[in-house]
């Protein structure tokens, strides 16, 4: 329908039909064996069909990252083999396999912009299409049941059975995603009133979804931009003026809507005693000192992994060991909180070192985070940087890895990104 569809061929139809299809099926709740059969599809076809293996082969030379994902992922496989449970580390390693599927697939063929740009357009509009079903629902909830906190946090998201923490990065990338093609002037998003409806749409998700680390990646990723863009422009005046109007904006949200500035009152009660019975607060609930909160569950959790892992600094207590090994740590310090809910180390770096050590941390943070990181920065890709910051934060309080989610959507999206990284001979 456009100048550059032209530029597609046939295999590349093909391969942009098979990403929305993943893109559809990832969503809904009820369909999640559909989703994993689009997943395997979508990656054979990459694998076997999209481009020559002698094209991988030169990708691979100069994509040295592709190698330390796949290093990072068969090291599950030695580790569930060196467990005292082989049983569960094995299960982690099927859980995690789209860690080592998409970085050999599609993080091994060249993605052409005009395919680039039809992929995230088709990303953006699918997460804003589910974002809006998603308020529609809580919305119609809230008036039958008389009940406001149905459009809030995992209530909003509970239509189709995701944790409202993962949706709210997928919409930072949706906006990402918009943002980039209006900044391109990509001719996908010609009609600027749907464009923006879109952007409001994903805007008001994310703050009713109340994630912290995700407004705080939204709100930060603002202020670079706005800076840079008043800096370039050399427009110092505007830089005021936006700084006043964020701060408007904010405390408009704020005095609308306290239900989500409740979820950031947690953070100034960070005491915290592990034989503590107090109850789990709640946003639909008053913050109290003597309850247990997102911020001090996280801060004694995470002083127990690291007690792990200071006891297994090279190489971790092993995947299928990592959970055993925090209960017995939770209940050796009378954690009966943290025990009796079986929670994990809500912290993606920390699981990781606790099952793998800082061997496991270095081999995952230079394939997957600092080398693609410095690839984007090298070839001035600030989608790239921008989608790879937000996994960065949001790793920081929940294990990712700990669910198929998780993993799907990261591992699809750091393979995408290096996907559409220009060969440095043209590859025909």
């Amino acid at each position: 329908m456009d100048e550059q569809a032209g530029l597609l061929t046939i295999k590349d139809k093909l391969l942009y039909v098979l990403v929305v299809i993943f893109f559809i099926t990832f969503y809904p709740s009820h369909i999640s064996a559909v989703n994993v059969v689009a997943l395997v599809i979508l990656s054979l076809y990459s694998f076997v069909i999209y481009g020559s293996f002698r094209e991988k082969w030169q990708l691979l030379r100069q994509r040295k990252e592709v190698l330390a994902m796949a290093a990072f992922y068969l090291l599950h496989i030695v580790s569930s083999l060196c467990s005292k449970n082989v049983a569960e580390g094995f299960s982690w390693t099927v859980i995690r396999m789209p860690l080592f599927v998409f970085p050999v697939s599609m993080g091994l063929v060249y993605i052409k912009q005009a395919l680039k740009e039809r992929i995230l357009f088709a990303y953006a509009v699918i997460t804003t299409i589910t974002v809006l079903f998603c308020f529609i629902w809580g919305i119609v909830a809230s008036l039958v049941y008389n009940d406001s906190s149905l459009v809030y946090n995992d209530n909003l998201t509970a239509p189709i059975d995701k944790q409202s923490i993962y949706i709210a990065l997928l919409a930072n990338i949706a906006i990402f995603s918009f943002a980039y093609l209006l900044y391109i002037k990509s001719p996908l998003v010609a009609k600027k009133g749907l464009l923006y409806a879109s952007l409001f749409i994903l805007l008001m998700a994310i703050f009713f979804l109340a994630s912290r680390i995700a407004l705080i990646t939204l709100l930060g990723s603002t202020v670079c931009v706005a800076v840079w863009y008043i800096i370039h422009k050399r427009k110092l005046k505007l830089l005021g003026l936006v700084g006043a109007g964020i701060a408007l904006v904010l405390v408009l949200l704020i005095t609308v809507f306290p239900k989500t500035w409740n979820r950031f009152e947690e953070l100034g009660f960070t005491h915290y005693e592990y034989a503590h019975k107090g109850e789990e607060s709640h946003f639909d609930m008053p913050v109290t000192a003597d309850q247990w909160n997102g911020a001090n569950i996280r801060l004694a959790i995470w002083h127990c992994g690291w007690s792990l892992v200071k006891q297994h600094p090279a190489f971790g207590v092993q995947v299928g060991d990592k959970v055993d090994r925090m209960m017995e740590t939770y209940k050796a310090r009378d954690f009966d909180f943290a025990y009796e809910t079986r929670r994990n180390t809500h912290n993606n770096y920390l699981d990781i070192m606790v099952a793998f050590g800082f061997t496991g941390l270095l081999l995952f943070l230079w394939g997957f985070i600092f080398e693609p990181l410095r690839q984007c920065i090298r070839h001035k890709d600030f989608f790239g940087v921008f989608v790879i910051a937000a996994f960065m934060l949001s790793f920081i309080p929940e294990t990712y890895f700990d669910r198929s989610m998780g993993n799907m959507v990261f591992a699809f999206f750091i393979a995408f990104i290096v996907s559409y990284r220009k060969p440095v001979a043209a590859i025909v």
